[in-house]
Parts: C-alpha cells; sequence; structure tokens
C-alpha cells in the first residue's frame, strides 16, 4: 500500500480524503477547463484512497459522495437518507471483514479506552489522558481476562482510534456536550445558507467526522487547517459581520497566527537541538551527550517521548538510578511497554529484584504476547538462582503462540530448550 510518511496510510489518506469534496465543488463549474480539472481530480484522490488501503479514508469517501448527492438532489431526500444509512452500513460491514484481526484490535482499543473513560467520565483525565492511563487499563483487562481472544492482537497502544473517544478520555462528557453543541450550531449556519463554499465547507467537515469515528486525523496539522477554515466558511457565510467585525476578527486571527508561529519556531528549534544530540548519542558519544540532555530537560521535561529518550540514554551510560527516576516521570505521563521494560532493567542493575518484577509483570499484562517480558523475568529469576521460577518462565514461554516471526523470538525458544533439556538431564543423573 502507498502509506505516506512514517509508513502510515493514515496521514495521506485523511488529505486525499478532506481535498476531495473541493473537486466536488467545482464540477459544476460554468467553465469546462474546471469541470474537466475536478473530474481529473477526483479520479486521482480516489485512487489514491483506494491504494492507501485506508479502511477510514474509503469509508470517509463513500458518505461525502452519498451526501454531495444528497444535497443535489432535493426531491429525494429521503430516498438518499436511506440509502446512506443502508450505504454506510454496507461498506462499514465489508471493510471489517477485510481486515478483521486489525477491526477486532480496534475494538479492543475502544472497550479498554471506555474503562478509562469511566474513571472520570464527567471531566476527563486532562490533555494527554489517553497515553497516560490506556495501556494500565489494557494491562488491567488481560489481568481479569488472560484466556481472551484478543490476547494476541494486543500491542502498545498510543492512540484510541476513534477521536471522539479521544475527546471523552480528556474531557470527559463536559467536552463532549461541547463538542454537540458547537455541531449543532455549524448545522444551523448550513442550514442558512446551504450552496456554494458552504456546501463545500459543509462537506469537508462531514469527512472529518467520519474519518474520525476509526482513526486519529487530528494527529496532523492539515486537519486542523481544513477543519477551522471550514468553520469560518459556514459561519462568515450563514452571519455575515459588518465591515467594521471583519477588521477585527481578521486582526484578532493575525495576532493568533503570528504567536503561534513564533511558539513553534521556538519549539521547532530545540526539538532539532534534541535531535542534533540524540543523533551523537546513538553514534557512540552517549557520555559526552548527557550534559546536554539535562540541559535539555529543563525545556523538554513535560515531553514523554524526550523523557524516554533520556532515561534510555542514562541506561546505556550506567547511571541506572537516575534512568530509573526520569523513566518513572515518563511513566506518569505515558504508560508505556517499553518504559516499563526499561525501569524493570534500571531496578536488576540495581539488585532490585521484585521491583523489577513487578514491571515486566505489568509489561507482560499491557503486551501478553510479548516474549521479551517473559524472558526477562526468566533471567531475573536466573540472578536470584530460583531453579522453580524459572522453570515456570521457560515452559511458560515454550507454550506461548508466536505472533510475529523473528529472530529474537526464535532465540529465547532456543535458549529455553536448551534450559529445559539441561534440567532434564541434571534430574535423570540425579536420580540414578
Amino acid at each position: 500500500p502507498a502509506c505516506g510518511s512514517f509508513d502510515n496510510p493514515a496521514g495521506v489518506a485523511s488529505a486525499l480524503v478532506f481535498s476531495l469534496p473541493f473537486s466536488l465543488g467545482l464540477v459544476g463549474h460554468r467553465y469546462p477547463c474546471i469541470r474537466k480539472v475536478s473530474w481529473v481530480g477526483m479520479v486521482v484522490i480516489v485512487t489514491g484512497i483506494i491504494v492507501s488501503e485506508s479502511r477510514s479514508g474509503v469509508l470517509a469517501a463513500c458518505m461525502v459522495f452519498f451526501a454531495f448527492f444528497f444535497m443535489r438532489r432535493k426531491g429525494v431526500r429521503k430516498i438518499w437518507v436511506i440509502f446512506s444509512a443502508i450505504g454506510f452500513v454496507a461498506v462499514s460491514v465489508f471493510l471489517y471483514y477485510c481486515k478483521q484481526d486489525s477491526a477486532n484490535g480496534r475494538l479492543l482499543i475502544w472497550k479498554c479506552t471506555w474503562s478509562v473513560i469511566r474513571e472520570s467520565p464527567w471531566i476527563g483525565h486532562g490533555i494527554g489522558g489517553f497515553q497516560a492511563r490506556y495501556m494500565d487499563a489494557q494491562a488491567d483487562y488481560f489481568k481479569a481476562h488472560p484466556e481472551s481472544p484478543y490476547v494476541m492482537l494486543a500491542d502498545n497502544t498510543q492512540a484510541p482510534f476513534n477521536e471522539y473517544l479521544g475527546l471523552l478520555t480528556d474531557f470527559g462528557f463536559v467536552g463532549g456536550i461541547v463538542l454537540l453543541v458547537g455541531a449543532a450550531l455549524l448545522l444551523q449556519a448550513w442550514r442558512k445558507h446551504p450552496y456554494g463554499s458552504s456546501r463545500v465547507a459543509m462537506l469537508c467537515l462531514l469527512s472529518i467526522a467520519v474519518f474520525s469515528l476509526f482513526s486519529y486525523p487530528f494527529r496532523y496539522a492539515h486537519t486542523w487547517l481544513l477543519c477551522g477554515i471550514s468553520v469560518v466558511v459556514l459561519l462568515f457565510n450563514a452571519y455575515s459581520p459588518a465591515q467594521s467585525v471583519r477588521r477585527i476578527i481578521s486582526l484578532s486571527v493575525t495576532l493568533c497566527l503570528v504567536g503561534v508561529s513564533c511558539f513553534s519556531i521556538h519549539r521547532m528549534r530545540i526539538e532539532m537541538c534534541w535531535r542534533e544530540v540524540a543523533t551523537c548519542s546513538l553514534g557512540g558519544m552517549t557520555d559526552e551527550m548527557l550534559p546536554a540532555y539535562h540541559k535539555l530537560y529543563g525545556k523538554l521535561g513535560k515531553n514523554p517521548y524526550f523523557l524516554y529518550n533520556y532515561a534510555a540514554e542514562l541506561n546505556v551510560s550506567g547511571h541506572y538510578a537516575e534512568s530509573l527516576r526520569i523513566g518513572q516521570e515518563c511513566d506518569v505521563l505515558m504508560a508505556d511497554y517499553f518504559i516499563q521494560l526499561l525501569m524493570a532493567d534500571n531496578c536488576k542493575q540495581l539488585k532490585r529484584y521484585e521491583q523489577a518484577k513487578r514491571y515486566l509483570g505489568q509489561a507482560s499484562y499491557m503486551c501478553p504476547n510479548r516474549f521479551v517480558p517473559l524472558y526477562e523475568l526468566y533471567k531475573n529469576y536466573e540472578l536470584q538462582k530460583d531453579t522453580v521460577n524459572m522453570c515456570r518462565m521457560a515452559e511458560a514461554i515454550l507454550r506461548k503462540p508466536i505472533k510475529v516471526e523473528s529472530s529474537e523470538v526464535h532465540r529465547i525458544i532456543a535458549e529455553m530448550k536448551r534450559y529445559k533439556q539441561g534440567m532434564k538431564s541434571v534430574l535423570s543423573n540425579g536420580y540414578k
């Protein structure tokens, strides 16, 4: 598939499907050359969406086409409403069975996300609440349901694959009510001016709304830009302000954009500095880069990705106590499988074996199909010379089904087989 940047189709598919209404808006243009360009644009956009294999993109594109014809055929709107509903259900069922394992994985994510929402249903957990709490909720789910069919589908998840559930997690039902009120106001604005640029804006918002049901488009800047433009177009067409009010609004927007740009440039320079430090550290200069990391810590101390990177570099350089402290700060902001492994390694190096077992146990419940946590538990028991639990871990590893074939997994399994054979030889010699 055509994945776009970061080997992920969501970004490129969302950009294409959100652009589709602008091509549709020109199919009835009075100039034939513009109509031809719009048709060519639609073909390119639809082809790109299909090639990306983004199910959210395909579903959103189908809804945009349904809504477009619904808006143009005023005399048969009831029929188009029925066809739209049937089409939405049919396409959803088809896309579910197209990649059933992936769809079931999202059902697991939504189920665990709902348990996070129920912890603070009205006001939510604040910005970043999903990152901070989701993986712990997934671990709790597998502790309660060790035989769940979702075990092989679990992964290290950092997005809810549904923007509405993400909103409820961060801001609770209060945030959801605000969103519904905003949607009602925009719908009313469209009813006041349902043609021209308002139609295009409404279709753009519809594509964003549908795509948001199954993905995370608001992680990309183009979504915020197109959503903001569409909202402004709808409101200005429906409630055209006086010239003086327009000037005030334009000045306010300009000042906000200047402020955001200055902040973004400042942030960008800090993160470019972080990139340079991380690159040098990966090149074998970890010890030399630690003072630079410490300096950046004062500016990026609330960024969980920086904290994880900093903790990992401290671990490499042998500063295990400091690495554990930074890792625990990161864990508060972002519950994560790899952070648990990192903190467990720090504890093991500090000979805090019981604490290491707790972190490894949590990592194993977060992603119960992974072999590394069980293997590290085995190594932890080996340091304690606990042969009973070593045997138990070896048995658990040998019974575990393989989700993804890899050299590391086969190495772990081979080592456990050798250990079991060695134990059998010792026991048989003992009996003799």
